[in-house]
Order: structure tokens, then sequence, then C-alpha cells
């Protein structure tokens, strides 16, 4: 069976990991999985939203390093070993953001959402906790460093960044929902029922509207000028005046009306 499993339900896309035995933790397989699923979510005209889950105890363990095939056929080196530097980058090569995923994407998690599980949450838009979550970096404790770690401030205040990556202990889902990391905490039967019901609340929005301005929000970070950031912002947003369903909403406010989105 697949290490992820990929579902389409109308305009919503189901993403999950399915490496229980291994509490998803990511190897080479999970990330050729995840980078086609990212790909097909994207260009899929129909999808309008995903939600990434994980089956079994957990969300994501991390990255399973004694799993990358890179390990014997590694040649000798200093410094780190190669099968390390290989099972930390899964953790951004696996990311939506790099493959310019601009559709809205929901993350359900559980159990553990350690390392290279937390850089995958992170750059989901909303995440959804089931009540007794651990959310952590712990690859200090190991001896490992983290090569996403200059990242993690852009998502995480610097304080709450440096505790999670320096002290290597998790915290919980309480905590992270107190400090933001988290959008809501439910129990844990209620987890992908909400996960949904807030995917199906994101297709009740215009989705050339939505991308566009989850485009302007992620890349305007990198953008460091007020200027550079309204810059993006004129040149994408056309895209969506310009589009049959912004008619459509116009008609649909002044006739009072719910409006019938295309996507086009």
């Amino acid at each position: 069976m697949s290490v992820v499993l990929y579902e389409k339900k109308g305009r919503i896309a189901y993403i999950t990991l399915n490496r229980p035995e291994k509490l998803n933790a990511i190897n080479d397989e999970i990330v050729e999985g995840l980078q086609k699923a990212w790909v097909d979510f994207r260009d899929d005209d129909d999808l309008w939203v995903a939600i990434l889950a994980g089956n079994g105890r957990a969300f994501c363990a991390g990255a399973d390093i004694a799993g990358s095939r890179s390990v014997k056929a590694a040649p000798i080196r200093p410094g780190p070993p190669p099968n390390v530097i290989r099972a930390t980058s899964k953790a951004l090569r696996t990311a939506p953001t790099a493959f310019e995923v601009w559709k809205p994407i929901i993350c359900a998690l559980h159990g553990y959402v350690y390392g290279a599980g937390t850089w995958l949450a992170l750059n989901c838009d909303i995440r959804v906790a089931a009540e007794g979550t651990k959310f952590g970096i712990p690859e200090v404790r190991v001896s490992r460093a983290v090569n996403f770690a200059p990242l993690v401030s852009q998502y995480i205040p610097m304080g709450i960044a440096s505790e999670l990556l320096l002290w290597g202990d998790p915290i919980s889902a309480e905590r992270a929902y107190s400090l933001g990391i988290f959008n809501m905490v439910v129990p844990g039967e209620e987890l992908m029922p909400t996960a949904t019901k807030l995917a199906e609340k994101v297709c009740e929005n215009a989705p050339l509207a939505v991308r566009a301005t989850k485009e302007v929000m992620w890349r305007g970070r990198e953008i460091p000028s007020f200027e550079g950031k309204m810059a993006l912002a004129e040149t994408l947003f056309p895209r969506v005046t310009n589009s049959e369903d912004y008619k459509e909403g116009v008609n649909a406010f002044k006739e009072k009306r719910k409006p019938v989105w295309k996507g086009k």
C-alpha cells in the first residue's frame, strides 16, 4: 500500500501519510509521494483546498534517518553523515511551498508532530490538533542540527523558536494553541470532521481570490519593503478582478444571493 494516500472528494483533496508502523517518519517513498500529491493538487483546477493528515498514532515523528537509501552508498567525508543531511533535508523538499502551492492547506495533527513533521505542519495554512498532540523539534537531543532552523522564526516568535530548537522539548497542543501555532484544539474524534468543515468553509469563498491572497501573504514575507509587497499584489490581483468569478461575486452581492464560483 502507498505510504502517501491521495483521495479527491468534491473540491477537497485528502493527503494522508500512511506509514503508521514508523509513526509516519519521512523516508524517500514519502518524499516522492508528497511531491506527486502537491503537484497534482496544485494543477487540478477542480480541487480548491487540501487536508494533510497522518494515519496511526502520530501525524509525523520526523525524518527517518535509518530508512534513507543514501546510507550505504554515501562516500566517506568529514562533517555530518550524508544520510543525516539527506534525511533532514526531506523536510524542505516535502513542504507544499516548495512547489508554490497557493491553494489553502489544512493540517490535521495528532500524536507526535516532531522535526520534519513540524516543518510540514508549519507550511500549512491552518493547523487543527487533537487533544494530547505533542509539537517539537527534538533534533539537538540526539546531536542532530536542524537545517530548517533559520526559517522557523518566520513562523514562530523568536523566543519560542529558540526554546523548541535549543531545548528540544516538545510542547503540548494547548500551549501551541495559546502561542498561535495551532488554530484550534479539539477532541481526537472530532479532528477530521473539524478539518473537513474548515475545508468546506474555504470552498464557500471565491477560489481565485483565495489563492491570490495566499500567494501575496506567503511570498510577501520575503519582500522587505512596503513598496515591494504592494507591487507583488498589483501583479497578482488583476487575474482576480478580470475573472468570471469577480463578476459573479459583484452580481451575487447586488442580487442578495449566494454566489456560484467556477474558479475561472
